[in-house]
């Protein structure tokens, strides 16, 4: 998001104030997650916008699951592979059968690829659970959906905080991830 000649990373954290090395990273981040996706998010949920609320919270979960493995652990994995694996360890509904499989390809690849839910999935409120298969078809409810990422942001925050190595990986990530970002910044500073 830009204001002015500013470049921001999360709501009143500029690009260039990423503590890429440092122990503001974790605080960093979450303003990141919760300014730009889970706020809105809520809003949306608020306002009985299941559809927008679920768009939102997926594209949460798929940035929070890049972010989640370490630079080791990307070489060679499949395309989804840390958003399926992020979604069975970290979401407590999509633990088991093939949830987090349908998760990915009906709502993250659809809404992201043809801004639609595949396989006649929906995001319903009326439905008091976050995940249920009712005729074939993958129904969410994108409030209870937000809790549960939150609570997985909670946990990957008491991670970054109390672990250096995961903080660096991060970094790492954060940086191959938003390498134009960095980029357009560092060889501004170069020219002033």
């Amino acid at each position: 998001m830009r204001e002015g000649d500013d470049l921001f990373f999360a709501p009143g954290v500029r690009f260039s104030d990423v503590d890429l090395g440092g122990i503001r990273l974790p605080e960093q981040y979450r303003a990141r997650i919760e300014g730009f996706y889970l706020r809105p998010a809520g809003l949306c949920t608020e306002a009985g916008h299941a559809f927008a609320a679920g768009l939102l919270i997926v594209s949460t979960i798929d940035f929070m699951a890049g972010f989640h493995h370490s630079a080791e652990d990307l070489p060679g994995r499949a395309v989804g592979a840390d958003f399926r694996e992020f979604a069975r360890r970290e979401l407590r509904s999509f633990g088991s059968g093939n949830l987090a499989q349908r998760l990915f390809d009906d709502f993250r690849n659809g809404l992201s690829h043809e801004a639609r839910i595949k396989c006649a999935g929906e995001f319903s409120f009326d439905r008091p659970y976050t995940v249920r298969v009712v005729s074939g078809r993958l129904c969410i409810n994108p409030a209870h959906l937000l809790r549960e990422v939150e609570e997985a942001l909670e946990r990957q925050m008491a991670q970054l905080a109390e672990n250096a190595v995961k903080r660096m990986d991060a970094a790492e990530r954060l940086r191959s991830l938003f390498s134009r970002e960095f980029g357009i910044l560092e060889r501004a500073r170069n020219i002033g």
